[in-house]
C-alpha cells in the first residue's frame, strides 16, 4: 500500500519537473498533430480509391485506380514525414 501511495505522489512531481513546453515545442506538437491529420486524409482518400477500384467495370480501370490510391497514400505519408521531421527539430 505504501508503494502505491509513493507512486501516486511521484507522478505529479515527475510531471512538474518536466515543466511547461516552450512556444517552439508547442509549435512542434501542433505540427505533429497536423502530420497525423495529413496522413489520415491520405489514408482515407486512398481507401476510397481502392473501394472504387474494387467496383471498377474493367481491369484497366481497377489497375489505374489502385495505382492512384498508392500514389495518394505515398504523398500523404511523405508529407506527414516531412512535417514530423520539422516537428522533431523544434523539440
Amino acid at each position: 500500500m505504501k508503494k502505491l501511495i509513493i507512486f501516486a505522489a511521484a507522478a505529479p512531481l515527475a510531471l512538474a519537473a518536466c515543466g511547461q513546453d516552450s512556444a517552439v515545442e508547442e509549435q512542434g506538437d501542433m505540427l505533429e498533430e497536423r502530420a497525423d491529420a495529413v496522413e489520415n486524409i491520405g489514408d482515407d482518400r486512398a481507401g476510397e480509391l481502392e473501394e472504387m477500384a474494387d467496383e471498377a467495370p474493367t481491369d484497366a480501370q481497377e489497375d489505374a485506380l489502385n495505382a492512384r490510391a498508392e500514389e495518394v497514400d505515398d504523398i500523404g505519408d511523405e508529407r506527414a514525414d516531412a512535417l514530423n521531421e520539422r516537428a522533431d527539430e523544434m523539440e
